[in-house]
Parts: structure tokens; C-alpha cells; sequence
């Protein structure tokens, strides 16, 4: 009985103890910040920059890993499986939103098994097309894909440009071939050469080779003209007054992540998003505007988000598509 007693008492207090060291000498090693996306998005840039900063403040190494693959799965499932210490941290991106809504195959469900640090930014998307090609405008492209239903091609990478891009079609009443990819390099170099007619992609990333003379926007799906491409038109103003599609860029960890740990990292990525720099930086990138969300702001704006993208999923026939 006294045996018992004592392993009743001495047991939770030992690992209290434990936990209190672990959250107390966080961090004593490197930390990674695993991304579901490859190089040259605008989400691989500002976590880039983030780990950098948030690497000073922490005196410790935070190395960027590029997941991609499985519409996002990929990159959860590596932080899924690593332990729940703080030292693996997860870029949050609507796919994760829109992955298990869209796959039941793919076993997570965000606001259970993540714990949001923050929501860094939001930007909007651009419709491309190779800078040659026959599509000089909106009007030409749509007109084409209501000739021959399911010729135009559309590339997309991730689940949220995948279903920007079906609901695009839905709300102009004409189909796409839509065509998926890991990344945005793979798409934007397959919308240039000519690979694919089109693609909804992630307008911070293509800005500069818009402004390169390699892409051609046609249109952007912000509720009002982007100030850097103010001759392009919004789908909004293009006769489809009902299109919404933004992606954000957030930060988490595992749900099971302490207390302390997680308060730690989510206060210097706060700090670092607060500064004039990071706000230059981000409004560099051409149509992003800085959200710098607490943790609690952000695990929200993901419940609200998981409601607008299970309407807008259960509006279309994935099957289909």
C-alpha cells in the first residue's frame, strides 16, 4: 500500500520535474523549420528569413528543410513523427486546411494535432501564362477553355491552388484540365516553356518574373488591383464578383508541445515580426501583408479557415477534377 502510495507521488513529480528542466534549457541544440513547399516561393523566402533571426535570438542553429510532395503530407507527417519538444517546427499553409477535408487518407487534422505559433502573412495569387503566349488577356483564355472543355491546362501545386483553380472554372462555368505539381519552380518552368497554357500560383513568387518578361499575368485574385501590377485586372472586376482566394503563411508546432516551449518560440517570432526590417521585407514581396498573429489569433483564424474551405470543398466534385 505504501509502495503504492509513494509511486502515486513520486512519479508525477519527477517528470514535472523533468518537463520543467526540458522547457528550461529549450533550446539546447539546433531547431528545424520543415516546409511543405520547395525553393522560390515567397513562403520559402520568409521563413528563410525568419530562421535566421529567430536562430540570433535563440543562440541556437534553425536549419530550413524543404518537405514538398503528397499535397503537404510529406512535410506534416515529418513533424508529426518527430517528438513533441519545440525543436520541429511546421510552416502552415491552407493546404493543411484543405488536405484532410480534400484526402481522408491523410490521418491529421490540424487544429487537433498542431499548435499554432503564428499566422506571418497573407497574399494573394495571380492567374500566369507565358509571357508568349496566345493569351494576351482573361477574355482570351476563358473564351478558349468554354470552346474545349477540358484542353486548357491549368498547373497547380498544393491543395489551395488546386481548389482556387476548380472553383475558378465552377464560378465561369467552363472546365480546365488541371495539372498537379510538387512546387512553384516546377510550374512556373512548365508555364514558360509552354508545357501548360496557365497556372494560379503565388503572386510574391511570380511578381519578378512578371517583371522579367517571362510570365504574363492575367489576372490577380485580390479584392483590389496589386499597386505592382496595376494594370491587371482582379477576377472580382472580371465577372466573377463571388471569387475569394488568399493564401497565408503561418508557423506551428506539435499539440502536445509544452507550454513554456511554445510561448518561447511564439514571443521572439513575434519580436522579429514587429521590427520596421521584417515589414520592409514582406512588402517587398509584392502582394503579402503582414498578419504577425499570436498563437491563440492564429488557431482561430485556422478554425474560421477550415469552415470557408469545407463550404467551398463541398461545393465541387473533387472526383471530377
Amino acid at each position: 500500500m505504501l509502495r503504492r502510495l509513494l509511486t502515486a507521488v513520486v512519479i508525477p513529480a519527477v517528470l514535472a520535474c523533468a518537463l520543467s528542466a526540458q522547457a528550461d534549457t529549450f533550446p539546447s541544440r539546433s531547431l528545424r523549420i520543415v516546409l511543405p513547399i520547395g525553393p522560390g516561393s515567397s513562403g520559402d523566402t520568409v521563413a528563410r528569413y525568419l530562421a535566421e533571426r529567430l536562430g540570433n535570438a535563440l543562440g541556437q542553429a534553425v536549419v530550413v528543410e524543404n518537405r514538398p510532395g503528397a499535397d503537404a503530407l510529406v512535410a506534416v507527417q515529418s513533424v508529426l513523427n518527430a517528438p513533441a519538444d519545440g525543436y520541429s517546427v511546421l510552416l502552415l499553409t491552407p493546404s493543411m486546411v484543405a488536405g484532410p477535408l480534400m484526402n481522408k487518407a491523410a490521418l491529421y487534422d490540424a487544429q487537433r494535432d498542431l499548435r499554432p505559433l503564428t499566422m506571418i502573412y497573407r497574399a494573394s495569387a495571380v492567374l500566369v501564362t507565358a509571357a508568349n503566349s496566345k493569351y494576351a488577356s482573361l477574355a482570351d483564355i476563358l473564351a478558349d477553355a468554354r470552346a474545349a472543355p477540358g484542353v486548357v491546362s491549368m498547373a497547380n501545386y498544393g491543395n489551395t491552388y488546386r481548389v482556387g483553380g476548380i472553383l475558378l472554372g465552377q464560378q465561369a462555368n467552363l472546365k480546365f484540365n488541371h495539372v498537379n505539381y510538387k512546387g512553384f519552380s516546377q510550374v512556373s518552368g512548365d508555364v514558360i516553356g509552354g508545357v501548360v497554357d496557365c497556372a494560379l500560383v503565388d503572386g510574391s513568387a511570380a511578381l519578378p518574373l512578371v517583371q522579367a518578361g517571362k510570365l504574363r499575368a492575367l489576372a490577380s485574385t485580390a479584392r483590389a488591383r496589386l499597386a505592382d501590377l496595376p494594370s491587371v485586372p482582379t477576377l472580382r472586376e472580371s465577372g466573377l464578383p463571388d471569387y475569394d482566394l488568399y493564401v497565408w503563411v503561418g508557423l506551428a508546432v506539435r499539440s502536445q508541445t509544452l507550454d513554456a516551449v511554445s510561448q518561447r518560440l511564439e514571443r521572439e517570432l513575434i519580436k522579429i515580426m514587429a521590427t520596421p526590417d521584417f515589414r520592409a521585407f514582406v512588402a517587398r514581396l509584392g502582394s503579402a501583408e503582414v498578419m504577425a498573429f499570436t498563437g491563440p489569433q492564429a488557431a482561430n483564424e485556422i478554425a474560421r479557415e477550415t469552415e470557408r474551405y469545407r463550404k467551398a470543398i463541398g461545393n465541387i466534385d473533387m472526383g471530377q477534377h
